[in-house]
């Protein structure tokens, strides 16, 4: 296994930490992205205390600018990204007709804008080498879900994008591949939760009810997703969505 150079979008928490963690555990050097540059810092720093390569970055992925400067300062502390992870994202719910406008677009420019952004930004220096893998971190909400019409939009968006992106890049030798998580316990959780009136505690039994495997995830469990499209002799796999939800389920 080479050492690669990784970038995770949203890595400061939550399940892009949990990716960026074991992406360092592997041996790459690892690009921590995050829009709270506190958080950036402390996964980084988190990795380099366990001996691994880590850099911070603090940015806006919807925001073209931002967007060129971070791989560019990532270019100058590792070199060009070889492995993209693009996670970052939020939640904004509401009825479709209750959604304004402006949480339409916040949620779908992060996920979906902030994904292409970075895809375009980094996929040219991946083909000048013939390498590269793209994993784009949907979710099983991209299948359906009530009240929260831009994050099921985005989501469905951003597999569209891996499958319309993984035909153009894969004969430069550039997989692109999706996760789709189901219930994992993060911060967002927390807000879910509230939304349905529910406490933490009380949440997690009712949604891990709905759940073949009984349980609810954790970002281990999505980071072992991630690991596995961008191993190095991955590169027969593209254009897929893995929905790790702990079974088939509504």
């Amino acid at each position: 296994m080479r050492s690669r150079v990784a970038l995770v979008t949203g890595g400061g928490s939550g399940i892009g930490q949990g990716i960026a963690l074991a992406l360092a555990a592997q041996g790459h050097r690892v690009a921590v992205l995050d829009r709270v540059e506190e958080a950036a810092r402390a996964v980084a720093d988190e990795i380099r205390e366990a001996g691994d390569a880590a850099v911070a970055v603090c940015a806006d992925v919807s925001d073209p600018g931002q967007v060129e400067r971070a791989v560019a300062e990532i270019g100058e502390a590792f070199g060009a990204v070889e492995i993209l992870v693009n996670n970052a994202g939020f939640a904004k719910d509401n009825h479709v007709l209750d959604m304004p406008l402006e949480d339409w677009d916040a949620v779908v420019d992060t996920h979906l804008r902030g994904a292409f952004l970075f895809l375009k930004a980094t996929a040219p220096a991946m083909r000048a080498v013939g390498w590269g893998r793209v994993v784009n971190i949907s979710s099983i909400s991209a299948i359906v879900d009530d009240e929260r019409v831009n994050y099921v939009a985005a989501k469905a968006g951003l597999e569209g994008l891996t499958r319309a992106a993984a035909l153009d890049l894969a004969p430069v030798g550039i997989t692109v591949n999706a996760v789709g998580p189901g219930v994992v316990v993060t911060r967002m959780t927390e807000v879910s939760a509230a939304r349905a009136g529910r406490t933490l505690e009380e949440h997690l039994k009712h949604q891990a009810k709905g759940i073949p495997r009984g349980r609810t995830g954790t970002p281990h469990d999505i980071a072992r997703a991630v690991l596995f499209f961008t191993a190095e002799d991955a590169d027969y796999v593209t254009g897929q969505v893995l929905y790790v939800s702990g079974g088939p389920h509504g």
